[in-house]
């Protein structure tokens, strides 16, 4: 395909050339794709690439392209995560964790991590406890609260913020009970 002959020797960087010229649109296509499906970080992409055997100078075409015509842009992606994590009531450590896992610097998620509405995200976290203290209802209330820390702090919430919250969906609980009596 490249026209080479058998037993014709060719100079390795003219050979890269052809091979980057001919793999160059393929995997600007596969990346488009990735992207149609949902955004993604460059390491993401870079990985996917990679993942399909790439050249490392075909990778890099395609992302600097990818860049250049802003369909991949890891401030964007970094806020839109934190805006769809939250809202599945995740708190910032869990979601600064799968950032750093997606590739994303530090520096651009804690960024995107600042963003995030404080308000909001007190009351997923007070949501999210007067789900679990249901969920864990037994007879030891201790025992109850003991399974609700530890659940939100899986979720990424610090101890204290857990904390926090169970006991404003303990308040919100009780007052709810007194209404209804």
């Amino acid at each position: 395909e490249l026209s080479i002959a058998e037993g014709e020797e060719m100079d390795l960087d003219a050979f890269k050339h052809q091979l980057l010229l001919r793999q160059y649109p393929e995997a600007l296509h596969r990346a488009v794709g990735f992207l149609a499906a949902r955004a993604h970080s460059i390491r993401e992409i870079e990985r996917k690439l990679e993942q399909r055997r790439y050249l490392p100078d075909t990778i890099e075409m395609v992302v600097y392209w990818l860049e250049k015509d802003k369909l991949l842009d890891d401030e964007a992606f970094a806020k839109t995560w934190v805006q769809t994590r939250s809202a599945h009531q995740l708190g910032k450590a869990r979601i600064l964790q799968e950032l750093r896992l997606k590739g994303v610097d530090r520096e651009i998620a804690e960024a995107a991590l600042s963003e995030m509405d404080g308000d909001e995200s007190e009351d997923a976290a007070t949501e999210l406890a007067g789900k679990l203290l249901s969920r864990y209802d037994s007879d030891d209330p201790m025992e109850t609260m003991r399974k609700a820390v530890q659940a939100m702090q899986r979720r990424g919430y610090p101890y204290e913020d857990a904390s926090r919250a169970l006991k404003a969906a303990l308040k919100q609980k009780s007052t709810e009970e007194d209404e209804e009596n």
